[in-house]
């Protein structure tokens, strides 16, 4: 069950420290696999193309039983309301990301894979798990929120920019994967329809490969390049920055100043999680796309090595400038 917003620790506020600590020790984590996937490559035991086939699994099978089991959660009103709050907040957060991309592209030259990069954070990878260790299990249901919207804009523009198309096949949105699961999912949560234990857990299972799997392949893909490339790559930085530092504080300033807390009886925390996300770095999707579009795989890996690293200092940062305005 939701804890009671009148619960002592329904408020509580994670510390700067906190969320540095719990970032550290997911991120390591996160680099030993990506090692794994490095050390495969080096040493011939993989070749590139078996990344193209991990991408497709991560999208097409991984992606789909995450956004399932995260679902799989008994209704409550206020769990109701929450997830509508969250939603919200993720597709004005999304938009306003959308706007600042399009607004920056050209005078920044940026190219399609570059601008999906700023705009689409990595919400599950790094935000659940810290998520679970600082406001607990129960409000991981409140990152779904997030997922839904960015789900289907993922699918939708985000896919297109990496692409360099500007037409979307409706058909193969509404069929795709991702967006089937999801509706499923909600339909699973509002219905009241709780799986057997027997296919929940295989869903389960199935879900828990992505961050793996999303790991190996952008170690295989940082395999490819020369090690100078990688930390040479100035166009990685200047991405970094406008992900993890010009859009994230618009947020938390309209966040703090604009009193949205207060639509919902727990807004602080759920709108934390929004916060969290909106700060999180490259969205590690955005590889998998561009490795089976072929569309600077390897720079695409750069950047989301890059943003993971430095969203250690920078989304400490925001969480403490939302946790000082909004009291």
């Amino acid at each position: 069950m939701l804890k009671s917003p009148q619960a002592p620790d329904s408020e509580r506020k994670p510390t700067h420290l906190e969320l540095s600590l719990l970032l550290i020790k997911q991120i390591v984590s996160m680099f030993l696999i990506m090692s794994i996937g490095f050390i495969s490559m080096k040493t011939k035991l993989v070749k590139p193309s078996d990344g193209k086939v991990l991408s497709a699994v991560v999208l097409y099978v991984s992606a789909p039983c995450m956004i399932l089991s995260s679902f799989q959660m008994e209704y409550s009103n206020d769990k109701l309301t929450g997830l509508l709050f969250t939603t919200a907040a993720a597709l004005a957060v999304h938009v306003i990301f959308i706007a600042l991309g399009t607004l920056l592209k050209r005078p920044l030259k940026l190219n399609g894979m570059e601008q999906a990069s700023v705009i689409y954070p990595n919400a599950v990878n790094l935000i659940v798990p810290i998520v679970i260790a600082v406001l607990g299990r129960e409000y991981v249901f409140y990152c779904s929120g997030y997922m839904i919207v960015q789900t289907i804009l993922m699918w939708t523009h985000g896919k297109s920019l990496v692409r360099e198309e500007h037409s979307w096949d409706l058909k193969k949105i509404v069929f795709n994967i991702n967006v089937i699961a999801l509706a499923a999912g909600l339909c699973l949560f509002l219905f009241r329809i709780r799986l057997p234990d027997v296919i929940n857990g295989a869903i389960e299972s199935v879900s828990d490969t992505m961050g793996p799997l999303t790991m190996l392949v952008i170690g295989m893909l940082l395999g490819e390049m020369g090690f100078s490339k990688i930390i040479t790559d100035k166009r990685a930085y200047l991405v970094c920055l406008i992900r993890l530092l010009v859009f994230p504080i618009i947020i938390v300033l309209i966040s703090g100043i604009t009193g949205v807390i207060g639509l919902h009886p727990d807004g602080r925390n759920i709108m934390l999680i929004s916060v969290l996300s909106a700060s999180s770095a490259a969205a590690a999707m955005i590889t998998q796309f561009a490795q089976i579009y072929d569309k600077q795989p390897g720079h695409a890996g750069v950047i989301n090595v890059m943003s993971v690293l430095m969203c250690v200092v920078t989304m400490p940062l925001m969480a403490a400038i939302f946790q000082y305005l909004t009291g």
